[in-house]
């Protein structure tokens, strides 16, 4: 493995274990959202310069407060609640297509389903979100930050920022291709009833993902669910083992070791290669989900929320080929 590749891998590992391990040392309230913000962040080239940081903050501090107010106001209304969800999801999608990127364009969406499903159940708990969100982002930003510090990145040249630039596409067509394939899960989840919040956030996490590889078809699809296969099946064995050994070194130790094997496994030749980072989130949302804080009952609550996860990533795939097999990223040419 190049160094570069290698120095990339202990960045990750050694980033998303120190913000993993501190949520459960401090009980750091949602610590899991941060430790998925910094695998997020160190899996991009370089670090985020501070300016562009200072601005996803305020956005995030912003976004989150609008959210809540308006989520408040029209709970009593259930026909104008869940139009404005519908609008807040189209209007994620427009921001992050616009430029802003997928960090941005996930913590819109988690302003736009998180807090509104929270508000439903208790406006105190939606406020602690809303509080939140932002404070694990900071978190996750200061130490993404000492870790590129810590282990410098090599300086990009124009050819590799050309290559990573967003290839040509109609985003007007990619905006309708993610409403129709998340607008309808939100519905169904709000109506429902449903209140796991972490599968919220990873709907938003995997909306964003499928967005980034839009020109293959079903070749995303199946990479996506091979992801999250990967994932759950990471975190179904670490399941086992915090059973077998229930003290609190055991999910640092856990965490260090998956993070260093999917990121070396997403810098790998192996056809398993893409599915990685896609894995890394997966494991981290129903893994840390399930033992942070941490329970007794980590084997019980592990088996909801693998099922949850996997309803939630089935419903999702299958609207996207659906969606891909009538609405594909480019139209199709006419033969004559």
């Amino acid at each position: 493995m190049p160094t570069e590749d290698r120095k990339s891998v202990f960045r990750l590992a050694l980033g998303v274990t120190g913000v993993f391990a501190l949520g459960l040392f401090l009980g750091w309230p949602l610590a899991v959202v941060g430790a998925v913000f910094t695998a997020l962040f160190l899996q991009a080239p370089a670090a985020l310069p501070l300016a562009a940081f200072a601005k996803l903050f305020v956005f995030s501090i912003g976004l989150m407060f609008v959210s809540f107010l308006l989520s408040s106001v029209f709970a009593p209304y259930p026909v104008v609640f869940l139009i404005l969800v519908a609008i807040g999801i189209i209007l994620s999608f427009m921001w992050s297509v616009s430029g802003a990127g997928v960090l941005p364009g996930v913590i819109a969406l988690m302003g736009a389903l998180m807090i509104p499903n929270l508000a439903l159940q208790s406006q105190d708990l939606a406020l602690v979100l809303v509080f939140w969100i932002p404070m694990n982002l900071l978190f996750a930003g200061f130490v993404s930050t000492l870790t590129f510090v810590l282990i410098p990145a090599e300086p990009q040249t124009s050819a590799q920022k050309k290559a990573e630039a967003s290839p040509d596409f109609d985003p007007h067509r990619r905006i309708i291709r993610m409403s129709l394939v998340t607008v309808p899960f939100a519905m169904a989840f709000f109506v429902s009833g449903a209140s796991a919040l972490l599968v919220l956030f990873f709907v938003a996490l995997l909306s964003q993902q499928l967005a980034a590889m839009p020109s293959m078809g079903k070749a995303v699809a199946k990479a996506m669910l091979t992801a999250n296969l990967l994932g759950a099946a990471v975190s179904i064995i670490c399941y086992e083992v915090n059973v077998i050994a229930p003290v609190i070194l055991t999910p640092i130790l856990l965490c260090l070791f998956f993070c260093f094997a999917l990121g070396a496994l997403g810098k790998s030749q192996v056809p398993l290669a893409a599915a990685a980072g896609s894995a890394l989130t997966t494991v981290l949302i129903v893994y840390g989900g399930s033992v942070a804080p941490f329970s007794d009952e980590a084997d019980v609550k592990s088996i909801t929320r693998v099922l949850q996860v996997a309803s939630a990533a089935f419903f999702v795939i299958i609207a996207y080929v659906i969606v891909d097999e009538f609405w594909p990223e480019k139209k199709r040419q006419i033969s004559h």
